[in-house]
Formats: C-alpha cells, sequence, structure tokens
C-alpha cells in the first residue's frame, strides 16, 4: 500500500508565494533569493570596493555610497544578488546614493560633482596651482589669462567687470543668458534648484554641485553668450576688447589694454576731451576707477564686497 505524503497546506502557500514553486533563483522588491526543496535563502549582492571617487574602480564601475557598483543595461548584466537599476547593478532594496552633492563632499583638488559622482574638471580649481600656467583660478574655475579682465572698458559694450570675469550688464534691462539671473545690475549664475543625480534633471542637462546645468560637445550647442567648457555650458567671459592693435584706433591714439587711448599731459586735458577722462595716467587718459582701482577680484576685498570695474563695492 502505498503512502502519499501532503505538505501541509500553509507550508505550499508560503512556498509558492515565495516565488520558490518552480525557480531556483528569484528576486522581487525585497531581495533575491536561491531556492530549494526546502526552501529560499538570501542572494546577497557581491562585495564591493571601498572608493571615494570613480577613478578608484575598476572598468565599468562607478563609486557610489555603496562602494564600486558595476554598471548594466539589463539584469543580465549583473551578478546574482543584484538587478540592474537606473545603469547600477544593486539589491532591490539598496539604494546606490550618489557619493557627493557638491565639490566639498569630493574632497579633492580639481575635482567637480556630477550626477553625485566626483569627476576631474579641467575647468575647476582650489588654488592657482591647479591650472596651467596659462591660467588664472578665479572664483574656482580657471580662466585663460587673456579673459581675465579688471575695467568694465576690457570686456566690451554691455558687459561689465565683476571679479576678473567679463559679465553681462542687465542695469538696463538687458536680458540674462540662460542659466543666469539678473542680481544688482549684473547677470550672475542661477541655481536651478536641488539636483542630487542625473534624474533630478532634464534630459540634456547634468547635476553639477547641486544645480542643473545644459551639456554640450561644442558652442554652438549651448546658445547665445555661453561656451561649451568640459562638456557642459558655461557663462561667456572671455573679454571683447574695443582693439587689438593700433590700426583699430584713430591716429594718434594707440590701443592699449583692448582700449584706444588718448594721449595727455594733464588731467585738464582729459577733462576737456571727454569728461569721463579724470585723470593723465602716465601719459594717457584715465578714468576715476582706473585711478583709484584697489582690487581684481573679490579676493581683494572686505568680506561680502565685489570687484567691480577695479573698485571693491
Amino acid at each position: 500500500m502505498r503512502v502519499l505524503l501532503v505538505a501541509p497546506i500553509s507550508v505550499i502557500a508560503m512556498l509558492v508565494a515565495a516565488g520558490c514553486a518552480s525557480e531556483d533563483y528569484y528576486c522581487d522588491e525585497r531581495g533575491c533569493y536561491w531556492c530549494d526543496g526546502l526552501g529560499c535563502r538570501p542572494a546577497d549582492p557581491p562585495p564591493r570596493p571601498a572608493c571615494d571617487a570613480d577613478e578608484d574602480c575598476p572598468a565599468n564601475h562607478v563609486c557610489t555610497v555603496l562602494g564600486c557598483t558595476e554598471g548594466c543595461d539589463d539584469d543580465g548584466d549583473c551578478a546574482r544578488g543584484t538587478v540592474c537599476r537606473d545603469n547600477l547593478c544593486v539589491a532591490p532594496s539598496e539604494d546606490p546614493a550618489p557619493v557627493c552633492r557638491t565639490r566639498d563632499d569630493c574632497m579633492a583638488s580639481g575635482v567637480v560633482c556630477r550626477d553625485g559622482r566626483c569627476v576631474p574638471d579641467e575647468t575647476i580649481c582650489d588654488d592657482a596651482g591647479d591650472c596651467d600656467p596659462t591660467e588664472r583660478c578665479l572664483d574656482g574655475t580657471c580662466v585663460p589669462d587673456e579673459d581675465v579682465c579688471r575695467f568694465n572698458s576690457e570686456c566690451g559694450e554691455g558687459l561689465v567687470c565683476i571679479n576678473g570675469h567679463c559679465a553681462v550688464d542687465c542695469s538696463g534691462g538687458a536680458s540674462c543668458p540662460a542659466g543666469q539671473r539678473c542680481v544688482e545690475g549684473v547677470c550672475r549664475p542661477a541655481p536651478s534648484g536641488g539636483c542630487s543625480g542625473a534624474s533630478g534633471c532634464r534630459a540634456g542637462q547634468a547635476c553639477v554641485d547641486g544645480v542643473c546645468i545644459d551639456t554640450c560637445r561644442e558652442d554652438r550647442d549651448c546658445g547665445e553668450a555661453r561656451v561649451c567648457r568640459s562638456g557642459l555650458c558655461r557663462p561667456d567671459t572671455r573679454r571683447r576688447p574695443f582693439c587689438s592693435s593700433n590700426a583699430d584706433c584713430m591716429r594718434g591714439h594707440p590701443c592699449i589694454g583692448g582700449v584706444c587711448r588718448t594721449p595727455c599731459d594733464t588731467s585738464e586735458q582729459c577733462r576737456r576731451f571727454d569728461v569721463q577722462f579724470q585723470f593723465c595716467i602716465d601719459g594717457y587718459c584715465a578714468t576715476s576707477n582706473e585711478a583709484t582701482s584697489d582690487c581684481t577680484t573679490a579676493s581683494d576685498c572686505r568680506p561680502g564686497e565685489d570687484c567691480i570695474d577695479g573698485v571693491c563695492r
């Protein structure tokens, strides 16, 4: 006589509910599991090396708070114990949070927080040594020497020199470039608000130091008043001098520092020529700001002040 052993209904229901009735491995929203005739046991993610930035990880891995996390296109690319989510192999219950929100989280010079990861950026600097010999570090950005300004006259029409950069003068109602806003008459970068990863920005943008910035391959991708640097659309702070040689000026007015200068012997001669030129300095007429200049960047001024047109304000 054959005896048929039947498992209790509650046990069968548990195994079916757990996903073990017909599979020897599966994942759900809680985790991944190995299954056999006795039930299910967790399938843990593989160990991940600790990291501070992507360059600490092997190829096809990125640095997250979980450690070096493998990249993927679908679940088939991932080791057992993980699934492919947002192009990263993670356990279903894991949150692959980015390793940074701003560059201060990266703790390295010349590095920016981009889409939650610490990556090198040739435009970023903490001191002069981070830039090429032909560049200066201004407000955390490497700027070519020829683009560093001191006075408005070096920037060109409609622009103002603030902290060594040329910016749009919006005091007369001029509109600011995309990604900037008018603050006290000068166009300055405008935060787009609180992103912490690529998912916090729209398509075609990257989250850089908590701000969504348009990505690019060349200058024309960025539109007016912006240039493409390190794959990101940055404000165009290049100088636009009025002249580049004496041939651009009237006879007898040499081109000095991008400006056609008027020779003089006395300050009175300058004021009679143009009231904005109050002083005769080194044989050429100069503005009051040029004569009394006390700064090039904000670092030359008191806390809370900017260097605008060569004067701390």
